[in-house]
């Protein structure tokens, strides 16, 4: 089989690798796939793509064995039929690989053992040979570009770092043993460009043994760069497959969304203000050494730069989420000298982190209480909490951002997808009376486009109300747009400083990358 797929490689007009045909999938009244059919060739990267909830990880997970499909599903490998549903073990007899969205790493394990759990060689009593696994899984880092100890506990990692090694996992096989499939969803959410860079290079190195690979990913400049074809999926139904070279950026947009997309930002033209709200000077802590910066009201100031320069710490010392080593924090002429959480939501201040299912909502609650957690206080009356006029508040917020589905509040936020669940976790911060200042962390990792669009007019019409925004990001382009000012870091400390004609896209790469800048 493995032959048949090489050759097929070769000359993608033999016939698919890999074929499923009428894949559906039903939760409860929610069709979440309807009649899905894709070939993947052997030796083709096959992108995937689609807003979230358009179905792309239910059919990744059908292919897994973690979903079992409605009747009608067929699958074929290498002109063999294979029995649906799949088990675990038959998918990893079939050679299928993944890498999930969701990562699937264990905190309290080692990097080695995360990526070596199934495949530990052993000797003699069946020992696993330690010193052997240790050696194998750093050199699988190093020529990831990643200096770090097998040993390393993964509860340490940063989340590109923690992605690093799910796709270091997902590309590795036992001996004698050669993946026929990979798929890839939403690999390079949490990787910074050079960490992506390495990954295309790995992908492209597994497609020239015959493997099929299939990526989802929001970047459509990711698909035109690494794919062969693409397939755009929406509420649930295969709208078309494309050959990558013969289409254009904006009609997979038009695909994608079903209707011409105006630009993604919103107009930027705005009056400056000179009101400061957050004056921050001297502030040291973790990589972060001796920042100063002032935010004014009604101003967008991005922060970025590369990983581990500091600037996705800059959004927890502003908020009292990690403490700081020295520094000062003026939030509206208030010096907060030991800030924490508490105090900076009293005084006017909110932070949605770029984690939502560890940092930003509680994934088992309903919309409507992660909603209402920091203003649920003013519900109650008499000591007996206002239901009815809870649930209105919430319908009228989530109707207003369009959360999605429509009437929502009480199903768990785990059960939507990523961009409406960071639309109302938006919701739950411009629902917070005073609130004055906004600190985002990534917020637009692993959202669709549309729900891109929404975001950001949500933004927009907070700042255009006064509201200052503090966004730290690594989406160059988003900054770009979006900002009045951006602040570059480098080794913790602020490298430049862009605004005006200066603020665009390559500027702001130009000076993540080179030490020589002028300034």
């Amino acid at each position: 089989m493995v032959r048949a797929m090489v050759e097929a490689s070769q000359d993608q007009e033999h016939g698919p690798g890999l074929s499923v045909k009428n894949v559906s999938k039903t939760f409860g009244g929610t069709r979440a796939l309807s009649g899905v059919s894709l070939d993947l060739a052997a030796g083709e990267i096959h992108a995937l793509v689609g807003q979230n909830g358009s179905g792309k990880s239910t059919l990744f997970k059908i292919l897994a064995g973690y979903h079992e499909p409605d009747g009608g599903a067929t699958l074929e490998v290498g002109g063999k039929l294979i029995p649906l549903p799949l088990h675990p073990g038959a998918v990893n007899g079939l050679g299928f690989r993944f890498v999930h969205q969701d990562l699937g790493i264990a905190g309290s394990l080692s990097i080695l053992e995360n990526v070596r759990v199934g495949h530990f060689a052993t000797g003699y009593a069946g020992r696993i040979r330690w010193s052997q696994e240790r050696a194998l899984v750093a050199k699988l880092l190093r020529d990831f570009g990643v200096d770090m100890s097998p040993d390393t506990p993964c509860e340490r990692l940063s989340q590109a770092e923690k992605a690093i090694v799910a796709i270091i996992r997902g590309l590795q096989s036992r001996p004698g043993e050669r993946p026929t499939l990979l798929v890839l969803d939403e690999p390079t959410a949490y990787l910074p460009p050079p960490e992506i860079r390495r990954l295309f290079v790995a992908v492209r190195r597994l497609r020239e043994t015959g493997v099929a690979i299939v990526f989802s990913t929001h970047r459509l400049d990711e698909v035109k760069e690494l794919s062969d074809r693409v397939s755009v999926l929406r509420d649930g139904h295969l709208v078309g497959t494309y050959k990558t070279e013969e289409t254009t950026e904006s009609a997979l947009i038009r695909a994608i969304i079903g209707k011409d997309l105006d630009s993604v930002y919103p107009n930027n033209a705005r009056a400056a203000r000179d009101k400061p709200v957050l004056e921050v000077r001297g502030l040291c802590g973790g990589p972060v050494a001796d920042v100063s910066f002032t935010l004014h009201e009604g101003e967008v100031l991005g922060v970025t730069g590369l990983v581990g320069m500091g600037h996705d710490e800059i959004a927890y010392l502003a908020f009292g989420g990690q403490a700081s080593s020295s520094g000062t924090i003026r939030i509206d002429g208030t010096v907060c000298r030991s800030l924490n959480p508490r105090t900076a939501i009293e005084l006017g201040v909110g932070l949605v982190p770029a984690n939502r299912q560890r940092d930003s909502g509680i994934q088992s609650a309903t919309l409507k209480e992660n909603v209402t957690i920091p203003v649920l206080g003013g519900y109650f009356r008499c000591g007996t909490l206002d239901h009815a006029g809870e649930r209105r508040d919430v319908t009228a917020l989530l109707d207003a951002v369009d959360v999605r589905p429509r009437g929502s509040q009480d199903r768990a936020l785990a059960t939507l997808s990523g961009g409406n669940q960071q639309k109302a976790l938006l919701a739950k911060w411009l629902n917070v009376p005073g609130l004055r200042i906004l600190i985002l962390h990534e917020p637009t990792q692993g959202v669709d486009l549309g729900a891109r669009k929404a975001i950001f007019e949500l933004l927009r019409n907070a700042v255009d109300s006064g509201m200052a925004i503090l966004l730290a990001s690594a989406e160059y382009e988003d900054l770009a747009h979006l900002c009045d000012r951006v602040v570059v870091m480098r080794h913790g400390r602020p490298a430049a400083e862009l605004s005006g004609a200066d603020l665009t896209e390559e500027r702001i790469v130009e000076h993540c990358y080179r030490s020589d800048v002028p300034q």
